[in-house]
């Protein structure tokens, strides 16, 4: 068990310590994460005083499937990889987790082991704190609350992937995930290439060949390791099948004798 927690502590070695600049109360305010949702300003305030925040400078497991969790993780900036390696031993991409997020709560308040590995990306930076912690600053009932939330969006999420893996070509499985990874403010979605090839479920060249394609219609942009949605709305109509694409439920049509 000691060994254990000294590779666990080994794989956090790495972190340093967030800048003093940096107004991480504002950040919180600004990203209004799930878990904490409806908390009062002074709940959040004592618990990121009491809180560690860290900047990962490279690439770090921070959790790892099958182990315990010694703590939650808060994503103030960057991005998480949520990966886990079923039965077979593939290794399997399932979600790709930005700020607001937070990873590893299910385990600690369950006392479960990790049910998959998060690893943060370059230059992620992210709040640490535990069960007791949040449980001193958050009232049970915001908590149950925000809890049962999370667990409803992580379900639609889930319906929503198996329906774009049964229904939609490899073409639009591409767009659909990089409408999902973004949204209106923020259009950049860190991801290489291959990785979006893993959450489509298709070939790396399928998914050059899309972005080209997008990138000459002036949809999107690339950088290294990025890219940014310009038109989100003629990325939504870029389907191969010409039907506009939802990710959530459509809009609903006008009836007869209503109103503008």
């Amino acid at each position: 068990m000691p060994e254990r927690r000294q590779t666990r502590n080994s794989r956090r070695g790495e972190a340093v310590p967030s800048g003093s600049g940096c107004d991480w109360g504002a950040t919180l305010c600004r990203l209004q994460p799930p878990l904490m949702r409806g908390a009062p300003d002074h709940a959040l305030a004592a618990l990121l005083a009491e809180a560690k925040v860290v900047n990962l400078r490279r690439p770090k497991e921070i959790l790892r499937q099958g182990e315990d969790a010694d703590c939650m993780y808060l994503i103030l900036k960057g991005r998480v990889e949520v990966t886990f390696i079923d039965v077979n031993g593939n290794r399997v991409l399932a979600h790709s987790a930005v700020p607001g997020e937070v990873l590893g709560e299910v385990e600690q308040f369950s006392g479960r082991t990790c049910a998959a590995t998060c690893t943060a990306q370059h230059d992620s930076t992210l709040m640490i704190f535990d069960a007791a912690m949040i449980l001193r600053h958050l009232s049970a009932d915001i908590l149950l609350r925000n809890l049962a939330a999370i667990f409803h969006e992580r379900l639609t999420r889930d319906n929503r992937q198996h329906t774009v893996a049964m229904f939609y070509t490899a073409e639009d499985r591409v767009r659909i995930h990089l409408l999902s990874m973004s949204t209106p403010d923020m259009p950049d979605v860190q991801i290489s290439q291959t990785e979006l090839a893993g959450f489509a479920g298709c070939s790396r060249q399928t998914v050059n060949r899309v972005l080209s394609q997008l990138r000459a219609e002036g949809i999107v942009d690339m950088g290294r390791g990025a890219i940014r949605v310009l038109d989100r709305t003629r990325l939504e109509q870029a389907s191969v099948t010409g039907e506009q694409i939802f990710l959530d439920e459509p809009p609903a049509s006008p009836r007869a004798g209503d109103h503008p």
